[in-house]
């Protein structure tokens, strides 16, 4: 999706590093990556939407692949963090009010029928603001949320665990090599 270059860090550049740390609002057996079927992605992933509709959940999936768009390895969306964005706010009120009060606002953009373009120059200098620690906007907090959520989401399901970050498992080895160090 992204004209930026294939190499994926660079596109993440556009929108600042992502956090270092994730918090996961929930216990830890219900990870993302642990839960089959929210992470598998359809095509009509909307009739299991539990708090967006159908025009918020596609927004939603626009912002999330701009984010971490599609490359070598599966984008946002063929890893199914627009459903998880979902799942995670329907269980909290709070974040409910921010993504409404969000959508309301790109709805007031026509962010639906902007271009790539035009959509990034909208929500580049909400991701500075956000990157920057100036989150008194409402809209900033809006993007500062899905864009965690989007790395949180990303990055506990398999496409983003193993296959873009090569994580490999529990695995065995044959032996473990000693610590050397040069005394």
């Amino acid at each position: 999706m992204a004209s930026y270059s294939s190499d994926r860090r660079s596109v993440l550049k556009i929108f600042g590093a992502i956090g270092a740390t994730c918090a996961y609002p929930f216990a830890g057996e219900e990870l993302f990556g642990q839960s089959a079927p929210i992470h598998q992605h359809t095509a009509n992933a909307t009739a299991h939407a539990r708090f967006l509709n159908d025009a918020d959940f596609q927004a939603i999936s626009q912002i999330a692949e701009l984010i971490i768009p599609e490359t070598d390895t599966p984008g946002a969306i063929k890893a199914g963090v627009p459903e998880y964005i979902d799942m995670v706010i329907s269980r909290d009120a709070d974040q409910q009010s921010l993504v409404a009060d969000g959508l309301r606002w790109l709805d007031r953009q026509h962010f639906s029928q902007l271009n790539e373009n035009q959509k990034l120059a909208l929500l580049e200098p909400l991701c500075e603001a956000a990157d920057s620690g100036r989150t008194q906007g409402r809209n900033v907090q809006f993007f500062a949320l899905i864009k965690k959520l989007t790395a949180d989401g990303y990055y506990t399901s398999k496409p983003g665990l193993m296959e873009d970050l090569g994580y490999k498992g529990n695995t065995v080895h044959e032996s473990y090599p000693g610590c050397v160090h040069e005394h």
